[in-house]
C-alpha cells in the first residue's frame, strides 16, 4: 500500500510539472482547476500516510507496553513491503526471547521452591528492616509455628530469645554468626546448628540468611562414646583396683593366715572373671560394630536351645531358678549360628540373674509367615517403664541392680543382643512389668 502511496505522489508530481507548463498557456482557468485538485489529492494522501504511520505507531507501542508490563500480546504482523515491518519484525523476536527467559526462570524458580520444600535444613531470608522474605517447611517445624507468606518481622517467628539474638547480632554488626543452641521440640529439646549469614549486593541493600541444622543424633552420638569410655572405664577400674588391692594385701602378710589368704584369692578370681567378662563383652561389641558377614546356614535351633539349657542348669540350679524349654528339638532355621548362640546365651543368663528364688523361665517359638520368633519370658523381678527405654544401651543397668547391687554384669549384654539381633535383620521386643516378670521376643527372617 505505502508503494501505491508513492507511485500516486509520483504521477501527481508529475501532473504538477504539466499544470506549471498550462499556467503558461492560454488555457489558465484549466490550469488552476488542477491545481485546486492536485492540491486536494495531495492533503489526503499526506494524510493518509501520517495516519497509517501513526496507527503502526501505536500498535507497535502498545505491544512493546505488553512485552514491559510481562502481559502476552499477540505478534504484529505487516506485509515485508511495509515500512514498519523490520521494527515488528525485531519486537516479535525480542517478545519470543523474553517468554523463553520467562519460562526458564519459572522453571528455576519452581525447582528452587521444590528443593527448598524438602531440604531439612530450616532456612530464612531476612531483610535489613527486619522483615522475613521466605522461609522454608523445615523452618516452620524448627520453630513450631506456621510462617505467613507476607513480609513481617522476624521476631513473630522466632521467640526463642538466644536465636532471636543471633540473628540480631548478625542484622547490627553486619557479620556472619555461628552458634549451637537448643530449641524445644514436640517430644524433647532439639540440638541445632545455626548460622545467620550475612550477605550484601550494595553498600544500601543487604541480607541475613538463616540456616537451622538438626545436629541432635550427632551430639546424642558424641554423649554416647563420651559415656562408653567413661563407664567402660568405671567398670574395667572396678575389678582391677580390687585384684590390685587383695594381691597388695597377700604380699604384705595376708598370704600367712590360711583363711585370709583362701578368702581374698576367691574374691581375685571372681574379679579375674568379671574383667575377662567384660574384656569379651566390649570385644563382642566391637566385633559387631566391624561389620562382620552374617554366615547364613541351616542351624538346628531346638538342639541349641536345649544345650544352653542344660549348660545353664547349674546357674539356674543355685539362683532356685526353673528353665522350662518348649522348643522342639527338631527345629531347624536359617541363621548364623555363632550370633545365634550368643544371643541365646546373653538373655537366658540375663534373665536367670534378674530372676526371683522359685521362679521360671520359658523358652519358646512361634512362626507366622516369612517370620520365626524366639521368646523368653521370666519370672523376675521386672523392668521399670523409665528404664524399659534405655536397657538397650552400652553399660545401662536397671536401678534394681544399682541400688541393691543384687547381681553382677558389664551392663553391656542386652546392647549386645539388640546389634546381633539387627545384624541378622531381625527384630526384638521387650516387655515387663515389676514384680512380674520380663518377655523378650526376637524375631528373624525366616530366610
Amino acid at each position: 500500500m505505502i508503494r501505491r502511496l508513492m507511485t500516486a505522489l509520483l504521477i501527481m508530481g508529475g501532473l504538477n510539472s504539466l499544470l506549471v507548463w498550462l499556467v503558461d498557456s492560454p488555457h489558465l482557468g484549466w490550469a488552476l482547476l488542477m491545481a485546486w485538485s492536485l492540491a486536494i489529492l495531495e492533503t489526503v494522501a499526506i494524510g493518509y500516510l501520517i495516519r497509517l504511520g501513526d496507527q503502526r505507531i501505536s500498535i507497535l507501542t502498545n505491544k512493546v507496553k505488553g512485552i514491559r508490563h510481562e502481559e502476552e500480546p499477540a505478534h504484529v504482523l505487516l506485509s515485508p513491503h511495509d515500512l514498519f515491518y523490520q521494527l515488528a519484525l525485531q519486537i516479535n523476536y525480542l517478545q519470543t526471547q523474553q517468554r523463553k527467559v520467562q519460562r526458564q526462570m519459572a522453571g528455576q524458580n519452581q525447582e528452587f521452591a521444590t528443593l527448598l520444600d524438602y531440604l531439612p535444613i530450616g532456612v530464612m531470608v531476612i531483610d535489613r528492616y527486619r522483615k522475613v522474605e521466605l522461609a522454608n517447611p523445615a523452618m516452620e517445624q524448627f520453630l513450631q509455628h506456621r510462617i505467613s507468606p507476607r513480609r513481617h518481622l522476624f521476631t513473630q517467628d522466632v521467640r526463642q530469645f538466644e536465636l532471636a539474638s543471633l540473628i540480631n547480632s548478625a542484622l547490627s554488626e553486619r557479620q556472619t554468626q555461628h552458634k549451637t543452641l537448643k530449641l524445644p521440640g514436640v517430644t524433647a529439646d532439639r540440638t541445632v546448628d545455626v548460622r545467620a549469614v550475612y550477605t550484601a549486593t550494595s553498600q544500601d541493600y543487604f541480607q541475613v540468611l538463616v540456616l537451622l541444622y538438626d545436629v541432635t543424633e550427632v551430639y546424642a552420638v558424641e554423649q554416647m562414646q563420651m559415656d562408653f569410655v567413661s563407664n567402660a572405664s568405671h567398670e574395667l577400674k572396678t575389678p582391677v583396683t580390687a585384684i590390685s588391692g587383695f594381691a597388695k594385701t597377700l604380699l604384705a602378710g595376708a598370704k600367712d593366715d590360711p583363711e585370709k589368704s583362701v578368702e581374698f584369692l576367691k574374691i581375685i578370681d571372681e574379679q579375674s572373671e568379671r574383667l575377662v567378662e567384660l574384656i569379651n563383652d566390649v570385644l563382642t561389641i566391637s566385633h559387631i560394630e566391624s561389620g562382620n558377614a552374617v554366615e547364613a546356614t541351616a542351624v538346628p535351633v531346638g538342639q541349641m536351645v536345649a544345650n544352653q539349657v542344660r549348660l545353664l542348669a547349674p546357674l539356674a540350679g543355685v539362683n532356685q531358678v526353673t528353665l522350662v524349654n518348649q522348643v522342639p528339638n527338631e527345629l531347624i532355621e536359617t541363621t548364623d549360628r555363632r550370633k545365634f548362640d550368643q544371643i541365646l546365651k546373653n538373655v537366658l543368663g540375663n534373665a536367670i540373674k534378674y530372676n526371683r528364688p522359685q521362679g521360671s523361665i520359658t523358652i519358646s517359638t512361634t512362626k507366622s509367615g516369612r517370620s520365626w520368633a524366639l521368646i523368653i519370658a521370666d519370672t523376675g523381678v521386672g523392668i521399670s517403664p523409665q528404664d524399659q527405654l534405655r536397657v538397650f544401651e552400652r553399660f545401662y543397668r536397671a536401678d534394681v541392680s544399682h541400688s541393691n547391687q543384687l547381681v553382677s554384669g558389664s551392663g553391656l549384654g542386652l546392647a549386645i543382643v539388640r546389634e546381633l539381633v539387627e545384624s541378622l535383620n531381625g527384630k526384638i521386643d521387650l516387655q515387663s512389668a515389676i514384680d512380674e516378670g520380663t518377655t523378650v521376643t526376637m524375631t528373624f527372617p525366616v530366610d
